[in-house]
């Protein structure tokens, strides 16, 4: 694949893709270089992507607090990150 369809089939920009060529070698997919232009095998696509997928953890982290145990209902948390407070505007 050119660089073009590789960007699209990870689902990133292809300036993302020559970013991490030049400035963070080694943390993008591999690329092979042929006839001056970048190319990348569909196989190594794949192999980055599941190198780089989240792990599933469906436990919750032993040192987070459930809202209700903290004295916050769990809807008037979710409101209060939704709002802004915000000073009077100064004309």
């Amino acid at each position: 694949m050119n660089i073009a369809q590789a960007a699209v089939y990870i689902g990133i920009a292809k300036s993302t893709l020559y970013t991490w060529r030049t400035r963070r070698p080694g943390f993008g997919p591999r690329a092979v270089k042929a006839g001056g232009a970048l190319r990348y095998r569909r196989s190594d696509l794949d192999a980055w992507i599941e190198a780089h997928a989240e792990a599933l953890d469906l436990e919750p982290a032993a040192d987070v607090v459930p809202d209700a145990e903290r004295g916050f209902p769990a809807a008037s948390r979710a409101l209060d990150s939704l709002s802004r407070r915000s000073a009077p505007r100064r004309r």
